[in-house]
């Protein structure tokens, strides 16, 4: 772990959040928000009204677009473990990707800002980055209420799931607690945490990575088949009738949040950012309001694969808009350091850039490029569809020379390839070419090809995957 550490006190803190161009007077007199990070499970942007979704009732997320900025061209990675490694680290997988279900314990993440900042943090939801009780309060979390810490395989049965009925769940590391269904559990443990740190006067960070609406596709206690069919609690993956349900149930907790934030009077002074991980799972098909119908595009390297949801709020500070440049999960971690006042040690590596000034109303900071360097190393077999490229705006350019316009083919099925495009196009992915070409350590640059190693594992524990021999050396 990085030993270099720049801690602001009380007045350095309020100093930094002030220093930030764009933020009002008003906006500035209360500095410290809590932060409060709602980090939703494959679902994509098709399933939102307020994306043109037209299958699932969304009212609440929806209601989030009436008080903050609604970020339109969001892209994660394809897949939870690298986009989680991602948020965290702030850094494209490139630098730092190890396996699916893995994170090195020493990575400079968020967590570690929080404390930096004076802030009290938690973790509540899914987990699902190392085996290791402990990890979680290693990497700088105060509390943690998770899901697929050590039990993860060991407890799913006819009548378990591993987060959602009848699930165990790790508490601080030092005991389990049985839900009956997962999804409340953890959100009882999350407004108990907000009420603790509201009482104490005690800025918080929350990182609720809610596992809704990942399979299995099971029936929630909101639905008729919770009561009539209990078997419909325990469906293993494949009854997507169940999913329609599922999206409501997370939209509800999200508006329960709201809520909850604003009884306790938190919510005028909170940055609420709610997002996801991936596309929606590629069993999904859903309807739009101008009539089309379309697949998730979980796991696939292309922009259904990526293209998710993000809005985020502060009370009633902020103009409600939409806004259209390019996002990736590697800004939250600068955002989040802006936010809370706090000074990114020099030595860190980041690879995103601030939204806080356009939260405060500023120009937002300029972002060239997202990278996608999609390799989910799962230790028991090869991803046939790992690929690595970059966009932005408007074009993807790939490992292999492939140029897809994304606005215009989202699925990237018309490539380009780089020696057959006209000058004007290669000068218009030049940025990209140079990004994916790039060595950064193990990644490959120009040398990438599918399922290659990733970066070294420095941690004694294992992945949920370990149950057989890796296919790389790491």
């Amino acid at each position: 772990m990085n030993s270099s550490r720049i801690i602001a006190g009380g007045a350095a803190i309020a100093a930094a959040a002030c220093s930030v161009p764009g933020c009002t007077p008003a906006q500035k007199a209360q500095s410290r928000p809590n932060i409060v990070f709602f980090f939703a499970d494959d679902i994509g942007v098709e399933c939102f009204g307020c994306y043109g979704g037209a299958a699932y009732e969304t009212p609440n997320v929806d209601e989030l677009c009436r008080h903050g900025i609604q970020y339109m061209n969001m892209n994660s990675q394809p897949l939870s473990s690298p986009s989680r490694v991602q948020v965290m680290t702030g850094q494209y997988n490139d630098r730092n990707y190890s396996a699916f279900g893995y994170i090195n314990d020493d990575e400079n993440n968020f967590a570690q800002l929080a404390g930096m900042a004076g802030y009290n943090s938690a973790i509540v939801g899914k987990w699902q980055l190392g085996r290791d009780r402990h990890m979680i309060s290693r990497m700088g979390f105060d509390e943690s209420y998770c899901s697929q810490v050590e039990l993860y395989r060991e407890t799913r049965s006819a009548t378990q799931t591993d987060r959602y009925a009848n699930s165990i769940w790790d508490v601080n590391g030092k005991s389990y607690d049985f839900a009956l269904y997962g999804p409340d559990s953890m959100e009882d443990y999350a407004f108990d945490y907000i009420d603790r740190q509201v009482a104490a006067g005690q800025p918080f960070f929350l990182y609720y990575t809610e596992p809704l609406v990942h399979t299995p596709h099971v029936s929630t206690p909101d639905g008729e088949e919770w009561d009539l069919d209990y078997g419909s609690r325990f469906t293993a993956a494949q009854d997507t009738s169940y999913f329609r349900g599922m999206v409501k149930y997370m939209d509800k907790q999200v508006g329960n949040m709201v809520a909850h934030l604003k009884e306790t009077g938190a919510w005028d002074n909170t940055i609420f950012v709610f997002c996801a991980d991936n596309g929606t799972s590629t069993r999904i098909l859903s309807a739009q309001s101008d009539g089309r119908i379309e697949r998730g595009g979980k796991g696939e390297a292309n922009y259904f694969g990526t293209h998710v949801p993000l809005i985020i709020c502060w009370g009633d500070k902020i103009e409600p808009r939409q806004v259209e440049h390019l996002v990736d999960l590697t800004d939250f971690m600068p955002t989040f350091a802006d936010a809370m006042g706090v000074q990114i040690p020099q030595d860190w590596t980041l690879d995103g850039v601030s939204l806080y000034p356009e939260l405060c109303g500023g120009e937002a900071n300029a972002k060239e490029l997202t990278l996608i360097h999609f390799n989910p190393l799962w230790p028991t077999t090869p991803s046939p569809k790992a690929s690595r490229y970059a966009m932005n705006d408007t074009y993807a350019y790939f490992w292999d020379g492939r140029i897809y316009n994304y606005r215009e083919d989202p699925r990237f099925t018309a490539p380009v390839m780089y020696g057959e495009a006209s000058a004007e196009l290669q000068q218009a992915v030049a940025a990209l070419k140079e990004r994916v070409d790039a060595e950064y350590g193990y990644s490959g640059g120009k040398n990438f090809y599918p399922d290659m190693p990733g970066a070294p594992r420095r941690g004694d524990y294992k992945t949920f995957y370990d149950w057989a021999p890796p296919q790389n050396p790491f």
